[in-house]
């Protein structure tokens, strides 16, 4: 292939991921960030031609959010080879202004690219729903109409708008959600994670669903948790918050066995009730690194995610974490959730119905097994995501979508 693209990212530019992440008070992107690179290298290794990125820094506002109240605008590379100089777009970090003013730092560094003239068919790909992004889309059409937009939307932009906002900044909120949705006309084809999603981006929208990528990597040794190896543990990781689960799956660890503990690692709302929970078989990591979070993984006996299927938005996301825990080659405990495709039915232990004495039974029923037995279903799950869901499998799929004519 031969395309030259421009992907508009919200991600951690891998030579100042580590400063970055240190500055971050509140809601570090970690799924998001791995999923974009995710993308990046299978585009490169299935050599689909030049990629040029232009980020903007996934953090939120100063002073509460992030130590910096102006983000500078710096060069970087998304690969060793140093062919294209990728861009993180400077701006002012205060909230509201940031998000008035900064569609112009992103355009004044899409405007010289729009316009190159160039034999490769041209795309510019928006990593989100995020409306800056999708204004670029518009702009972009409108000097030059050859140019095809495709937009990856990980989460629809109505259900992730907090639900505790009240007065003007819901007011806002909502404002920017209907103008987001308003701009996806200029987008030619969309990369969603359900089937569901498609009924949420317009009429008989040119779509594909990839529900999302894996990719394997080294696990190192922390001997910080051998204490864990005497023990037989559950393991969650992730957002803490009480609507995906949480409180239900802490409850159902009072009905568990004795030698089974529950290892939590994330932060969110619920980090409080953990921190002062009495029940000795509750471990609660707080906020860990991937890396950790991968190795924790890897020894558990169990990893859950406690989402129920009850609330409208679960037809409209494939959690991420399902993939890395099915990559951990764990067995996995989880709902039947809405956005779960069915090819995935064989792999997932489904919890049969809403209550916490089931979540229990259902932990129980998995930890009871023998070793061999619990291996067998983790490696099941772990062949099927590394032969049909890994990051060049899945990012060949949506070059071959891209370059596919439109409806």
């Amino acid at each position: 292939m031969n395309l030259d693209i421009m992907f508009l990212t919200k991600l951690f530019p891998k030579e100042y991921e580590n400063e970055i992440v240190k500055k971050i008070k509140t809601n570090n992107q970690a799924a998001a960030n791995t999923f974009q690179w995710n993308l990046i290298n299978g585009f490169d290794d299935n050599k689909c031609g030049t990629i040029k990125i232009i980020n903007y820094l996934p953090i939120d506002s100063y002073p509460n959010g992030y130590e910096d109240r102006i983000i500078k605008r710096f060069v970087f590379h998304h690969t060793n080879k140093y062919e294209t100089e990728d861009i993180n777009v400077g701006f002012n970090n205060t909230r509201y202004i940031k998000r008035i003013v900064n569609y112009h730092s992103i355009k004044k560094e899409v405007k010289k690219w729009v316009c190159e003239k160039n034999i490769n068919e041209k795309i510019i790909i928006s990593y989100t729903a995020d409306i800056n992004f999708l204004k670029i889309c518009r702009y972009a059409k409108k000097i030059n109409s050859k140019i095809k937009t495709c937009c990856v939307i990980a989460d629809l932009p109505q259900y992730i708008t907090a639900s505790d906002l009240h007065g003007l900044r819901k007011i806002y909120s909502d404002y920017i959600t209907h103008k987001s949705v308003s701009l996806y006309k200029y987008i030619d084809k969309f990369v969603l994670l359900t089937e569901q999603m498609a009924e949420k981006v317009g009429e008989n929208p040119d779509y594909i669903v990839i529900e999302g990528i894996y990719s394997s990597c080294f696990i190192e040794e922390y001997k910080e948790f051998d204490y864990l190896k005497e023990k037989k543990y559950v393991l969650y990781s992730g957002t803490l918050n009480y609507k995906f689960g949480i409180k239900k799956l802490i409850d159902a660890f009072s009905l568990v066995d004795e030698n089974i503990y529950l290892v939590v690692c994330g932060a969110g709302p619920a980090a409080a009730e953990l921190k002062t929970s009495k029940n000795d078989k509750i471990i609660f990591l707080g906020e860990v690194c991937r890396e950790k979070v991968l190795y924790l993984q890897k020894n558990a006996a169990v990893l859950v995610n406690p989402r129920e299927n009850n609330e409208e938005f679960t037809k409209y996301s494939f959690p991420s974490k399902l993939m890395e825990y099915l990559g951990a080659g764990v067995p996995v405990v989880t709902y039947k959730l809405d956005g779960i495709p069915d090819e995935y039915d064989e792999f997932f232990r489904y919890v049969p119905d809403g209550s916490v004495k089931s979540l229990a039974s259902e932990i129980m029923n998995v930890c009871r097994m023998s070793d061999q037995e619990r291996f067998f279903i983790g490696q099941k799950g772990k062949s099927f995501v590394c032969n049909n869901k890994n990051y060049i499998y899945q990012t060949n799929k949506i070059l071959r979508f891209l370059t596919k004519k439109n409806k």
